[in-house]
């Protein structure tokens, strides 16, 4: 893993976030941005082998354009090998139809429950880059 982009409007929750990841691995970059569009703007930009996220940690909650709105872009204007490139995790709160469209969606790999911490995070990692 090279870094990892946070998607959420709250700063709060961003910073922690970063500070977990930071603490398992500080090599890591985190970039964060605060809406979906922004998440978009910065995966045109990113280049594959330095800026682009392994993971992308998305809220689904936000203003301008939220975590559902993000991925019906996504799934339209990416090519398929960055899609492979890119683990999408959505962070959510208890909403049932929240789990139900993020598990249907095939961008998505998982939906954790927020808040995130330095144990869920771990187990993303390690399920999703270091299992066999």
């Amino acid at each position: 893993m090279k870094s990892i982009l946070l998607v959420d409007d709250d700063d709060t929750t961003n910073l922690v976030n970063s500070f977990f990841i930071r603490q398992l691995d500080s090599t890591l970059k985190v970039h964060m941005v605060r809406n979906g569009k922004e998440a978009i703007a910065f995966l045109q930009k990113a280049s594959p082998n330095e800026d682009l996220p392994c993971l992308l940690l998305l809220d689904v909650n936000m203003s301008i354009m939220n975590g559902w709105e993000f991925l019906d872009v996504y799934s339209e204007k990416f090519d398929d090998q960055l899609k492979e490139d890119v683990v999408i995790v959505v962070l959510t709160g208890m909403d049932l139809d929240d789990n139900v469209m993020a598990m249907t969606h095939p961008s998505v790999v998982e939906m954790v429950q927020k808040p995130l911490s330095d144990i869920k995070f771990r187990a993303l990692v390690t399920k999703h880059f270091f299992s066999d």
